[in-house]
């Protein structure tokens, strides 16, 4: 059911990104699925001898067709507490400990924000996403302030680089930082393409193509038993992989 009316169908993905947990709560479905907040930054135009993607020491940058370079730190990322941190804090332990330097963990007013989202709603109601359309953080500025005096230390060319524009994005998260994209068995014709963790834009074409063949009856192109949505609750107990 939407905005604009009902869409019957025999068959649905849900690739809601940072929204598909509280999708699936709503229709009793449970994801293990939190966010993490990435921030990113571009300079002006600026000629500093380099061509190639890179990373080192706390940034990591890539050339843009423009001639700036997109800049962002090379590990650290932003982990609001909200209330699902709570609920899902058993599953997450590991990944946590795991990444303990690369998490931030911050409490804000994004656990307000959260609290006060329905966790459940009936269709014909307003929708948590229609109250709020967009996920869209501010950009933290020590972490981005941080990737680029560590750029400007290791290649001082960047010494006089002006930066242009900076924002950050939600990231949605798994335990084992593993995509989810299988068949729901609870709920018949139900898909889930989710949890990228951060890999979403290099994965989207395969991920893409294994979702349709999954839907469609066709032979995978890749064994999907690592993504099935049951591993969660199936005895695997899965666990973040070293350097992932």
């Amino acid at each position: 059911m939407t905005e604009k009316g009902t869409v019957a169908c025999d068959t649905a993905v849900l690739a809601g990104g940072a929204w598909s947990r509280r999708f699936c709560h709503n229709i009793g479905i449970e994801l293990p699925q939190l966010t993490v907040v990435n921030s990113v930054m571009r300079t002006e135009p600026i000629e500093v001898g380099l061509t190639r993607n890179g990373s080192g020491g706390n940034f990591a940058i890539r050339k843009r067709a423009d001639g700036g370079f997109t800049i962002a730190h090379d590990y650290l990322s932003v982990a609001d507490i909200v209330p699902d941190s709570f609920r899902l804090l058993v599953r997450f332990l590991p990944a946590l400990i795991m990444d303990w330097k690369g998490i931030k963990l911050r409490l804000g007013k994004r656990f307000i924000d959260e609290a006060r989202l329905p966790r459940r709603w009936r269709l014909d109601e307003v929708s948590p996403f229609e109250r709020v359309r967009i996920l869209d953080p501010e950009p933290v500025m020590p972490i981005l302030d941080e990737a680029a005096a560590s750029l400007k230390e290791y290649f001082p060319a960047f010494r006089d680089m002006r930066i242009a524009e900076r924002w950050a994005g939600v990231i949605d998260a798994m335990p084992d930082a593993v995509p989810v994209m299988s068949p729901v068995e609870k709920l018949k014709g139900f898909y889930l393409a989710t949890g990228f963790s951060g890999h979403g834009f290099g994965l989207g074409p395969g991920a893409g193509k294994l979702v349709a063949q999954l839907v469609t009856g066709e032979t995978p192109c890749v064994d999907p038993s690592p993504f099935r949505y049951s591993r969660y609750f199936d005895g695997t107990n899965p666990r973040p992989i070293t350097g992932l």
